[in-house]
């Protein structure tokens, strides 16, 4: 008897999940994250985080971010244009780099309402510093070790917002 329930119930049960996963893939392609690359530093984490939005017109459905972790999160989005001039940015601080902390520049966040604003300086390292209005600022050094790595992150961005 048993035998008689499994075979009706095994259609339904293919039907149910074949409809479960069409209801629930265009939910999961909407948007695409990828963890471009980490770095850490004690208890503060670094993360480059590239972002890929199916529902968005094409022109503007990459995005890329830089976060912070300590003790919360705060980040900044960028879009093409800006990340090269996070580039250029980042090119300045690795020439000026000191004893002493010496400001190059900072972006604010455009396209949001709480916006986010980023300032880099050099010194025994790179510094970033994400000021949130509504989370307060979080920093990051990278220290001398690291910046070739994250050189390389940058240039590998570069190349996701040119495909």
């Amino acid at each position: 008897m048993s035998h008689l329930i499994q075979v009706p119930l095994r259609p339904l049960i293919m039907v149910l999940t074949v409809s479960f996963s069409v209801l629930i893939f265009p939910l999961q392609a909407e948007v695409q994250l990828e963890i471009v690359a980490k770095f850490r530093n004690a208890e503060t984490e670094l993360e480059i985080v590239t972002v890929v939005d199916s529902e968005v017109e094409a022109s503007r459905s990459k995005a890329a971010l830089l976060g912070i972790t300590r003790p919360w999160r705060s980040s900044i989005t960028f879009r093409r244009e800006e990340w090269f001039l996070l580039i250029d940015l980042w090119s300045k601080a690795v020439k000026a780099q000191s004893d002493p902390w010496i400001i190059i520049g900072s972006m604010k966040e455009t396209e949001t309402s709480d916006a986010s604003l980023l300032t880099i300086s050099a010194g025994p390292g790179i510094k970033f510093a994400i000021s949130s209005p509504g989370k307060g600022l979080v920093t990051y050094v990278l220290p001398k070790d690291d910046l070739a790595r994250f050189a390389g992150t940058l240039y590998r961005v570069k190349e996701f917002f040119s495909r």
